[in-house]
Parts: structure tokens; C-alpha cells; sequence
């Protein structure tokens, strides 16, 4: 995410703070995707969404593992279990239908807090970006599980839960495989091609947009994808993983 002063706003355009409410006469600032407005106070004292990093209004909540949600993301956000089953298995179900990555043996689903998902990557030896980690694939003798943080809003649970299916989908289709760069390009490219199966053009667009370090793994797939197509991404993962 990242924010950016505006130009000065002229008093026949004035508009107001989403967090404080104040008038907005010396320019304001605004979160990537978003489309609200801030001054420079709240940007800089204001404590911030954990899902999208805007800075909260008088109207948030606060999770019981500490987290902040601002108001418009918890109007999405997913916290009960049947309805993360719900959303877990359309979101497999659509990647199955869309790209064919089926798995054999299958994967487990669990919906935990900030401290478990950080008690499971540390104890796995996950090497992840140093970014809030939403969820990951881990294996662990015969238990294969993908793990999503509760209260993600709706649309970052459908694009975390593709990026992990990939992973789980790697893990038993590509036993071989040792390219980093191309194991987390790929998982980002399944949530790209994810979202634009849902129909979420701008938040496809997003990922190409933001500073996220996944970014260029994915620009570097989406290249290939040119060259080959969807078909072609997915047959050059199978030979990359099994050695071919």
C-alpha cells in the first residue's frame, strides 16, 4: 500500500476527511484501491486497517488477537467457519473448473488467528516476504493443510486461499520443483487468474500495481503466458516440477 499528498483542493470541491470528518483545504492523501480521502493528520497519527491499511474512524474493531478492521472491511470480513468453508471450496472448486489444478490426495482448510498462523510458519521454516502473512500451504508429514487468518474481508480471502491452493497444488503435482521465483509467481498468477474469473478486473489490476514483492514473479508469469497461454503456464509447471 502506499498513499501520496494530492494537489490543493479549490473551496467549491471541498470535501471531508473519511476518518476525522474535517475539511480537507490543503490537499489530501488516499490508500492505493481505495477511493476515500484523509488529511495529513490522520495519515500520520492515525493507527491503520490491517486489512487495507487505511487509517480507522471513530467506527472500527479491534480482533481478539489485536488486529483493526475499518468499517468497510469488516463489512465483508469473514469470520464464521461455515461460511470460510463455503467460500474456500468455491474458490477451489473455480480454479479446478478455470485451470484444472485438481489434487489427488487433497488438503486440509483452517481458519485461525495472527498468533497460530505465525506459531505455524515459524515451526514449518516458511521463508516468506517480510509482509502480514494472510494464510499459507504447509505440509507436515501426511496432514497437508492451507491456513487463512479469520476476518480477512471477502475478495483477500478468495485471492490468499488461490495463491495457497497453488501451493498445495505445487506440492503434489511438482515434487521437484526448486525455482522460487516461479513456485510464488505461479501462486500468484492463479490468484490473478482467479480474480479475473470472478469478474474483479480492478483488484487483478492491483496486484500488478502494488508494491507487494510477488509482483514481479507474477509479470514474469503473466510474460510467459503471452508465449504459451494459460494452457502452456500450467504444462510448464508440470515439466519444472518434475524435472523436466
Amino acid at each position: 500500500m502506499f498513499t501520496r499528498p494530492a494537489q490543493r483542493i479549490s473551496p467549491v470541491d471541498l470535501v471531508h476527511c473519511a476518518a476525522c470528518g474535517a475539511p480537507l483545504v490543503d490537499g489530501y492523501y488516499y490508500i492505493q484501491g481505495r477511493h476515500e480521502r484523509y488529511c495529513r493528520r490522520c495519515m500520520t497519527d492515525r493507527p491503520r486497517c490491517d486489512s487495507c491499511s487505511a487509517p480507522v474512524g471513530a467506527q472500527h474493531w479491534r480482533l481478539h488477537d489485536g488486529r483493526l478492521l475499518c468499517a468497510q472491511c469488516h463489512a465483508t470480513a469473514v469470520y464464521d467457519l461455515a461460511e470460510a468453508r463455503a467460500l474456500y471450496d468455491q474458490t477451489v472448486g473455480a480454479i479446478v473448473a478455470q485451470l484444472g489444478l485438481s489434487l489427488k490426495v487433497g488438503v486440509a482448510f483452517r481458519l485461525v488467528d495472527a498468533p497460530t498462523i505465525a506459531q505455524v510458519r515459524a515451526s514449518g521454516g516458511v521463508h516468506l516476504p517480510e509482509e502480514k502473512t494472510l494464510g499459507l500451504y504447509q505440509r507436515s508429514g501426511h496432514v497437508r493443510a492451507i491456513y487463512l487468518l479469520y476476518g480477512l474481508p471477502k475478495l483477500t480471502f478468495r485471492t490468499v486461499v488461490a495463491h495457497e491452493y497453488a501451493h498445495a497444488w505445487q506440492g503434489e503435482t511438482c515434487p521437484l520443483l526448486t525455482d522460487e521465483r516461479l513456485r510464488e509467481g505461479f501462486a500468484e498468477w492463479v490468484a490473478y487468474r482467479h480474480l479475473l474469473y470472478l469478474g474483479c478486473t480492478k483488484a487483478a489490476e492491483q496486484l500488478l500495481t502494488s508494491n507487494h514483492p510477488y509482483r514481479p514473479l507474477l509479470e514474469e508469469v503473466l510474460a510467459l503466458e503471452g508465449r504459451v497461454g494459460p494452457v502452456g503456464v500450467v504444462e510448464h509447471m508440470l515439466r519444472a516440477g518434475r524435472g523436466g
